[in-house]
């Protein structure tokens, strides 16, 4: 049976080692040196993905991750070059500029996934040196978002903080001998790397069409192909004509439904039609990313099966759980947490709620399913932490909704139950990104108190520079508790107060 982590795995054995430079990477002891003291009291937490990497004989030293959020159009660095074999999808994905999405993929989104790694080597791509200064000769050194990672990790006792490494160049990129890559996403240059399992394989598992293909338990799905071929799909009159085949599947599917591209993450591929205003209301960007996703295919990709939508049935009124499980060497799901997500009034994902009160209770409702979904991915050999989200409806049917088969990005929720426990807070709350007009010593004169009483611990940040101005700006993430619901995201609430409003 799936089973919890025990205190009898903490992290008390982990050594924080100086890190070794493998070439093609960083390890910017200039930039950790340069972090300031932390002034708050450490974080230890519960375990971390290097106790979870040592069960069942394995061994953490002999997994690096690789990280970089997916990002909506194209390069936003030097160091990491766009994919064009392993696409993605973002269609509500709002133009932000390409500094501001290094700063939330390669910075703030990558820090807080490495939160909870403990003394395992991670990756990060280094990012350009804001534009302003550049032309004002008064670039940072260390780079802003090098010493940014390091202040967020010094937030942990120093035997619980990764091995981080900075990546300048991709292609520089070297591990280790027996030295496997856990990716997130799949990337097209660690093709040539020796990676936990097959990219290909990776990349199918993560896809919205493989869920509905496989036999783990779904609301019912249409998978709706795309025709064309590689050659086929540069011949811009073909592309039309298919792109009006997609349009009219949709205009003929009866409501309500939901609409889902294959590969897409944080919501931004789930659409939820519910009447003919709403489904009309779609159909011009509907086009416009069907187009896209059918020039994206390629010779090397065809065989992925790149192009499609899937038709989803709506489940009414039902709660949607998010769970986050580890895959030990030899097959075993280890509970990690069951969480439950804020979506907005977009769809989009917000955010994560925990109860920690409630773990066990979770952890037995959904242990049997939990099970079957280990086993779909290690048949096909995956192994490490991962997510999937999960629907009860009214029949108490469990329906796997989607499939994370990569660290998830509320993963550190699980292990901070002690930290909150002994501050007498039974609830957490993971907020990303959010965006902070100033830095990081501006966001500690506000919330000082909070950050002190351990109520609040800052998981990410990533500064950067507004475009033509200079002034400093701030792409961040919060984990938050609560002794209540209500209490907890009052505290939320006021983040939001002292933050940007999300782009729509």
């Amino acid at each position: 049976m799936a089973t919890a982590l025990t205190s009898a795995t903490s992290s008390k054995h982990g050594h924080l080692d100086r890190p070794t430079t493998f070439e093609g990477a960083q390890t910017a002891t200039d930039a950790q040196a340069s972090a300031p003291i932390p002034t708050f009291s450490q974080v230890e937490l519960d375990w971390t993905l290097h106790d979870l990497y040592s069960l069942d004989g394995g061994d953490p030293d002999k997994t690096s991750i690789v990280m970089s959020g997916p990002i909506p159009f194209g390069s936003v660095s030097s160091s990491l070059p766009a994919n064009t074999k392993y696409v993605y999808q973002s269609p509500t994905a709002p133009d932000l500029g390409r500094d501001v999405y290094a700063r939330i993929g390669l910075g703030n989104g990558t820090q807080n996934h490495y939160f909870s790694a403990g003394p395992m080597n991670v990756y990060l791509f280094d990012i350009e040196h804001p534009k302003h200064d550049v032309e004002n000769n008064c670039v940072e050194s260390p780079p802003s978002h090098q010493t940014d990672a390091f202040r967020v990790y010094d937030g942990l006792v120093p035997e619980q903080r990764p091995k981080v490494h900075f990546i300048p160049r991709h292609d520089a990129l070297k591990m280790k001998p027996g030295v496997s890559i856990n990716p997130y996403p799949p990337m097209d240059f660690l093709d040539g790397h020796a990676c936990i399992l097959d990219q290909e394989k990776h990349y199918r598992l993560m896809s919205k069409r493989d869920l509905a293909l496989s036999d783990l338990p779904s609301p019912k799905t249409k998978v709706f192909d795309g025709h064309l071929t590689a050659e086929e799909a540069r011949d811009d009159d073909k592309v039309e004509q298919e792109v009006e085949r997609f349009v009219q599947a949709v205009r003929s599917e009866a409501l309500p439904f939901v609409i889902k591209f294959p590969q897409s993450v944080t919501g931004q591929g789930v659409w939820f039609i519910g009447d003919e205003e709403k489904r009309e209301s779609w159909m011009e960007l509907l086009r416009k990313e069907v187009g896209s996703m059918i020039r994206s295919l390629n010779l090397e990709n065809e065989h992925l099966n790149v192009v499609s939508l899937l038709f989803q049935q709506l489940v009414v009124d039902g709660r949607t759980n998010n769970m986050s499980l580890f895959i030990t060497p030899k097959g075993r799901a280890v509970f990690v947490s069951c969480c439950e997500q804020i979506i907005d009034s977009a769809g989009i994902w917000k955010g994560s709620t925990i109860d920690y009160e409630r773990q066990q209770e979770l952890e037995e409702e959904f242990t049997p399913l939990m099970k079957r979904v280990a086993a779909h991915v290690y048949k096909q050999g995956f192994t490490g932490g991962m997510g999937f989200d999960v629907m009860t409806d009214q029949r108490g049917d469990q329906l796997v909704v989607d499939m994370n088969v990569r660290l998830t990005g509320d993963f550190f929720m699980g292990p901070l139950r002690s930290h909150y426990k002994f501050r007498g807070m039974r609830y957490s709350y993971f907020i990303s990104p959010l965006v902070f007009a100033g830095d990081r010593d501006s966001f500690e004169k506000i919330f000082g108190a909070e950050l002190q009483a351990g109520q609040m611990i800052i998981i990410g940040w990533c500064r950067g520079k507004v475009r033509g101005l200079g002034s400093t700006y701030s792409v961040c993430s919060f984990s938050i508790g609560g002794e209540s619901m209500e209490d907890m995201l009052s505290l939320g609430e006021q983040v939001y107060g002292a933050t940007l409003p999300r782009p729509s």
